[in-house]
């Protein structure tokens, strides 16, 4: 005996007009968005301390950080930290530059890539 499997919201989606398309998928970004969540200053220090190690060494960092309340990954190198603004600048070949601030930063870790 075979189950059936319900698709779901899939397959009304060829009858949906172009105006409820656009309508849901804000509405989903509207849902999916975040708050800032409240890190400890003790998580903080091993982040900036991964970041420190990652610009004398090289190395390759995966950053998660939250830009308007929409949490945004970025893969690269750590091209320089700013105290007095408090950001790090990251880079890599596909997207330049960014500057990312302290307390916008959820989580970091040295890639394998």
């Amino acid at each position: 005996m075979t189950m059936y499997r319900d698709r779901g919201e899939l397959k009304w989606t060829p009858f949906l007009m172009p105006e409820h398309k656009a309508l849901l998928t804000k509405y989903y970004k509207e849902i999916q968005r975040i708050e800032m969540p409240n890190i400890d200053e003790q998580v903080l220090s091993i982040y900036e301390n991964v970041l420190n190690d990652a610009i004398f060494s090289g190395d390759v960092v995966e950053v998660k950080y939250v830009e308007e309340r929409e949490m945004r990954r970025f893969k690269g190198f750590v091209h320089r930290t700013n105290y007095m603004e408090r950001t790090v600048e990251l880079a890599n070949q596909r997207d330049g530059v960014i500057q990312v601030p302290f307390e916008a930063i959820i989580y970091v870790e040295r890639s394998s890539d």
